[in-house]
């Protein structure tokens, strides 16, 4: 008599993994490792559990997890940080693009560079996380200070209290140590905790 091994639907195993990571992206937003304060800006840690859900579980959850952080961002213009607080009294819209869009944007692309490099065989898979990790922290700090400079470049100096006169500035200042550990973050720890959630999804489903 055969026997056939019990799944669980694919929908359901998404869901429920893309619920815990949103929660864990709300958590951390109200805790010290979420945002560190580094110089005039914070470093961000939020960028690790969205490169999870974009790599493991694909699009539709990078997107969804993108949305949250974006959304968590936001709100910590809205007294938690200061310089948000700053860009929220000169144009709350605005603000809640530059904090939104670049935030959605680097959960579902990751996920998209995930599957084209991995599509080939496991070797690739290998070589897809780290790649599509850094990725998510690379796409955050690029579109989020590229908003910045557009939407608020002219203010920037008087904000900060440092001469910001081109984004090459900006870059160095805002995305110098903050960029690099959030990259080597999402690499050396997103890819630990990436690779057996992989495994343990496929035999799930």
């Amino acid at each position: 008599m055969s026997t056939r091994r019990s799944t669980i639907k694919p929908w359901v195993v998404e869901m429920t993994m893309t619920a815990i990571l949103a929660a864990l992206i709300i958590l951390m937003t109200f805790t010290p490792i979420g945002y560190i304060p580094i110089g005039p800006v914070k470093m961000t840690l939020l960028t690790l559990p969205v490169a999870i859900g974009s790599i493991v579980l694909g699009e539709r959850s990078g997107l969804i997890l993108g949305s949250v952080f974006g959304l968590t961002s936001f709100y910590t213009c809205l007294g938690m940080d200061a310089l948000g607080v700053a860009l929220m009294g000169i144009n709350p819209f605005l603000t809640f693009i530059m904090c939104f869009v670049p935030r959605v944007l680097c959960g579902y692309l990751p996920a998209v560079i995930y599957k084209a490099i991995s599509k080939n065989g496991t070797k690739r898979t290998m070589l897809a996380i780290p790649v599509a990790g850094a990725s998510v922290a690379i796409i955050n700090t690029v579109l989020f200070l590229c908003s910045m400079w557009l939407f608020f470049g002219k203010n920037l100096s008087d904000l900060v209290g440092v001469a910001i006169d081109n984004i090459f500035v900006l870059f160095a200042l805002f995305a110098g140590t903050n960029g690099l550990i959030e990259i080597a973050v999402n690499i050396v720890v997103g890819t630990a905790i990436c690779k057996p959630l992989t495994i343990a999804k496929k035999r799930l489903v």
